[in-house]
């Protein structure tokens, strides 16, 4: 019986490094500056949703752990000045993939929030009020010269995207905040 305890310890001992040496495949995973995220309920909390405090009243909302859109969905932003003078915002185009991600998104959930959330900054969220088919998203305020230096090396300024490049859409057909 001593013995067949051993092998299982030793079978145990080799499995498990071995494993996760393949389930991590020697990568890291990937680092978000920027997820956005569907509005949920207190029902999925803890382990499908987040609770998160916003606005004023600091009132109790909950969104969905696993992000609908993240950087990957963003072809370029344009950085503006707040409202409140002390912080940045940003408008976000999305890609042709996020852009239909999205207008899907705005389709089902009217009346619902979108929570964006960018590294280091306070959580933030939108009301999806209308059908939103021009794959613009902006994030009002709370941004720092920091996030827009890490704006900067992520992804390109609307007025560097080309009209004739595929990789992102025409920055004059989206109407973003100036």
């Amino acid at each position: 019986a001593l013995l067949s305890s051993m092998n299982r310890w030793l079978a145990v001992a080799l499995f498990v490094p071995a494993s996760l040496l393949l389930m991590g495949n020697g990568q890291k995973a990937d680092a978000f500056l920027i997820t956005m995220h569907e509005e949920s309920s207190a029902d999925e909390a803890p382990k499908f949703a987040t609770p998160v405090k916003l606005g004023s009243e600091m009132r109790q909302y909950y969104f969905k752990r696993v992000p609908t859109l993240t950087d990957r969905d963003v072809a370029y932003y344009y950085p503006f000045i707040s409202e409140d003078g002390s912080s940045f915002g940003a408008g976000l185009k999305l890609t042709s993939k996020g852009t239909e991600a999205l207008k899907a998104l705005s389709l089902t959930h009217q009346g619902k929030l979108l929570g964006i959330r960018v590294s280091n900054a306070p959580y933030t969220a939108v009301m999806i009020d209308r059908p939103v088919d021009d794959g613009v998203v902006v994030i009002w305020k709370g941004l720092s010269k920091a996030h827009l230096k890490a704006f900067e090396r992520r992804f390109p300024h609307a007025e560097q995207v080309n009209p004739g490049e595929t990789a992102a859409p025409d920055p004059s057909a989206v109407s973003l905040p100036r």
